[in-house]
């Protein structure tokens, strides 16, 4: 009895591994798949915003100056947009520290040990 008592004792510590590994492994796509949209789709879209502001800042400020017009750096045009360029860029970094803060997470069971 005592063989059958050791090969099923062996076999639940075997699951249990098994187990404990499917967790961190499911752990581990899911944190990849989080950062991957916070990096990819978030702050690309952020970027992709902030690279529009100052196109549109160009374009006028270019309109502008070839049509004689006096240009200032409290024009509310501009202002307006480097405001909302800075509002991005700050969400910017606010996801990127969350970013950090994900990368830096460890599976539930690891915490533990």
């Amino acid at each position: 009895m005592a063989l059958i008592d050791d090969l099923k004792k062996k076999a639940e510590e075997g699951l249990k591994t098994l187990k404990e590994t499917a967790q961190d492994f499911a752990f581990n796509v899911e944190k990849q798949a989080t950062i991957g949209k916070k990096k990819y789709v978030d702050i690309s879209k952020l970027q992709r915003g902030v690279q529009s502001l100052l196109a549109e800042i160009g374009e006028y400020v270019y309109d502008e100056i070839t049509s004689g017009r006096s240009l200032t750096k409290d024009d509310p045009y501009v202002t307006e947009r480097i405001n909302q360029i800075t509002a991005m860029k700050s969400e910017i970094d606010t996801i990127e520290n969350e970013i950090s803060e994900i990368q830096h997470k460890q599976s539930p069971k690891r915490k533990s040990e």
